[in-house]
C-alpha cells in the first residue's frame, strides 16, 4: 500500500510523545509519521454522489481530525469500471491524480481523457465529475485545499 509522509500531530496539535518540536515553536513536530492506506476505512458513495451499478468508494488519509494537515486533505478513490462521480462542485479548488485505470473528467464545460499518471486541475467552485470508461478500476488520489474533509461542502448538480 502506498505511503504518505508528514509531520507528526494528534487532532489537538500536540505532537506524539517522543516527537521533536522545530525552533520555531509553530508546534509541527520534526518527526515523520507514516499513515498507511490500510489503516483507514473506505466509504461508498451512494445516490446522488456517484453513478453505476457498483458504489465508488473512498477514504480520507490526512484531514484535520485525523491529523494535523496544514490547509491540505487528501485521499484515494476508485471508481468500479462504468461507474461515476457525480457532478459536484465545492468552494475550495482540488486535485486529482490518476493512479491506475482510464476514464474521463469534465471540469467546467470540459471534457478530457485521463489515465494512470494524468493529473487534474479543479478551479474553486467548478462544476466537475469524473467517468471511469475502462474495464479495470479507476484509482485516484484527491487533495483538496482544506484542513478537514468536513470543511468540504459537496454540491450535486441535477
Amino acid at each position: 500500500a502506498p505511503l504518505l509522509v508528514m509531520p507528526a500531530a494528534d487532532p489537538t496539535g500536540s505532537p506524539p510523545e517522543g516527537a521533536r518540536s522545530d525552533s520555531e515553536g509553530d508546534g509541527l513536530a520534526t518527526e515523520p509519521v507514516v499513515i498507511r492506506e490500510d489503516e483507514r476505512g473506505w466509504k461508498a458513495l451512494r445516490g446522488e454522489e456517484a453513478a453505476g451499478p457498483e458504489a465508488a468508494v473512498y477514504k480520507t488519509l490526512i484531514s484535520g481530525g485525523l491529523i494535523r494537515s496544514e490547509s491540505l486533505t487528501l485521499g484515494v478513490a476508485k471508481i468500479p469500471s462504468v461507474a461515476a462521480l457525480s457532478a459536484h462542485r465545492h468552494r475550495q479548488p482540488e486535485v486529482y491524480l490518476v493512479l491506475a485505470g482510464e476514464g474521463s473528467v469534465r471540469v467546467g464545460a470540459g471534457v478530457k481523457p485521463i489515465k494512470a499518471g494524468s493529473a487534474v486541475f479543479v478551479p474553486a467552485d467548478t462544476v466537475h465529475s469524473c467517468e471511469n470508461t475502462g474495464t479495470s478500476e479507476l484509482q485516484l488520489a484527491y487533495v483538496l485545499a482544506a484542513d478537514s474533509f468536513d470543511d468540504v461542502e459537496y454540491i450535486f448538480e441535477d
